[in-house]
């Protein structure tokens, strides 16, 4: 490719290009508010205020779509038609980008997991501790390991009587050394936020009622969870956690918890459904329980902690943001107006780290325990008498990741295929223009490009 040629397109003639092919005029309410407010989060980062991850994936996001971040050109074979396929911006706080990367790890998710009922179970913490995992936010790691080391004891009752004996001391992974353990799986995501935005940090478990004995190698079912026992457990677990990297150093603070929340943190657990595992009907029962649960929890994964829909007015005016939400409890809608810049605050709290994994994966569902996963799977599909082999599992998440593709996924959504010409020919491919090229993070580049936008939205706004 010749990247000489396309490095001399000044961003004035992509400003023309994006005038022609693209509406400026955002219907994304987010985007819109961000737009308009975008000085306001560089003076947050310029002070320090703001973490670097916070402008550079709001930039991106408005720049999504657009061709400063290059573009794909395709040529009808048949006519001098063409047209040109802006880039994505793959940035986690993106609504457009975010849809489609939950669905593609959603789809991976679900392709492993055993076809057999799941347990959704979300864990909290209390008030008083979320602040302080805010402070450092390295610390939410310690939820993923609370809540997976909760399981791990539930399910190693036994083990861990005879451990308790032995006067051993506990490891940050409970048994997960220990060869003579129950196996389990779990697909774990992380929510930091509450329906309100608030800053309320959570853990969504996808758990089968499946465990896999390595000393007996066969696996039984595993569906009673008793309540009292899983919040008292993670509430120790995650305290003796915290304990361990330097937090609750005085005894009162630890008592102080214990006093507040004598039935534990707050675990909630839906109950088993009924199911008959010889069923076919059964099976599909179980694949879309599976789906719904998996998408549910999976879908803020890479996009704002809101949904679009959920805005119900951006006056530009009075600077106030109109939004609803249903509460968790009563389930009653409640409608809310902020100022813009709390409205703003509130979102960009809930942006994750650099490289900060928001779904994880424990147990036979870890990359690291392929081998243990394809017993399991070879187990069940004796006592079933199916294929789950993993070359079956492989070949059905590639059908699924295909569907995601661009056309694919553009056709299956809108019903409109970008390179099919007017003239019913399939346009073909001619270059690719990449203006980031071997550049990860060009700031500079990205300024000039928002603020070139800018102008042109008070241009159009003039005539």
């Amino acid at each position: 490719m010749d990247t000489t040629y396309h490095s001399n397109i000044p961003i004035e003639t992509l400003s023309l290009l994006d005038c022609d092919v693209r509406n400026f005029d955002f219907n994304h309410p987010i985007k819109n508010i961000f737009f308009d407010n975008i000085e306001y989060i560089r003076k947050l980062d310029a002070s320090g205020k703001a973490r670097p991850c916070i402008l550079d994936n709001v930039e991106r996001s408005l720049l999504c779509h657009t061709c400063y971040l290059g573009f794909d050109q395709f040529e009808c074979p048949d006519c001098d038609n063409w047209n040109i396929v802006p880039h994505s911006c793959h940035s986690r706080f993106c609504n457009a980008c975010g849809v489609k990367y939950a669905k593609q790890l959603a789809a991976k998710a679900t392709s492993f997991c055993l076809d057999c009922p799941h347990r959704h179970i979300v864990f909290t913490i209390p008030e008083e501790l979320r602040n302080w995992f805010r402070q450092d936010r390295t610390r939410l790691n310690l939820l993923f390991v609370a809540s997976r080391n909760t399981i791990s004891f539930l399910i190693n009752k036994s083990l861990a009587d005879k451990l308790k004996k032995k006067k051993l001391s506990d490891t940050h992974y409970i048994f997960k050394d220990i060869p003579v353990r129950n196996e389990f799986g779990m697909i774990a995501t992380l929510h930091t936020f509450g329906r309100d935005l608030k800053w309320n940090p959570h853990i969504h478990r996808l758990i089968p009622e499946l465990i896999y004995s390595f000393k007996k190698d066969k696996i039984k079912t595993f569906h009673h969870f008793n309540f009292t026992k899983l919040r008292k457990t993670f509430q120790f677990e995650l305290m003796r956690l915290i304990q361990e990297v330097g937090g609750l150093k005085k005894p009162e603070e630890k008592n102080r918890l214990y006093k507040n929340h004598p039935k534990g943190f707050y675990v909630y657990a839906k109950f088993k459904s009924n199911d008959n595992d010889s069923n076919n009907a059964s099976s599909n029962k179980n694949s879309k329980d599976i789906q719904g649960c998996v998408n549910y929890f999976i879908r803020y994964a890479g996009r704002p902690a809101m949904a679009e829909n959920r805005i119900t007015e951006y006056n530009k005016e009075t600077k106030t943001v109109s939004c609803f939400y249903n509460d968790h409890k009563d389930e009653k809608r409640y409608d809310v107006t902020d100022n813009v810049i709390d409205f703003i605050n509130r979102l960009i709290i809930h942006i994750p780290d650099y490289h900060f994994l928001t779904t994880r994966y424990y147990g036979f569902y870890a990359n690291a325990s392929k081998k243990t996963l394809d017993k399991v799977h070879a187990l069940l599909g004796i006592k079933k008498n199916k294929d789950y082999s993993r070359e079956t599992r492989t070949k059905a998440l590639k059908n699924k990741l295909d569907k995601f593709k661009y056309r694919t996924h553009l056709i299956d959504s809108f019903n409109r295929d970008t390179i099919q010409c007017k003239c019913g020919a399939i346009m073909q491919y001619t270059y690719t223009y990449n203006p980031l090229e071997d550049k990860r993070n060009d700031r500079t580049y990205r300024k000039r490009c928002i603020d070139e936008m800018y102008k042109m939205r008070l241009r159009r706004r003039s005539t």
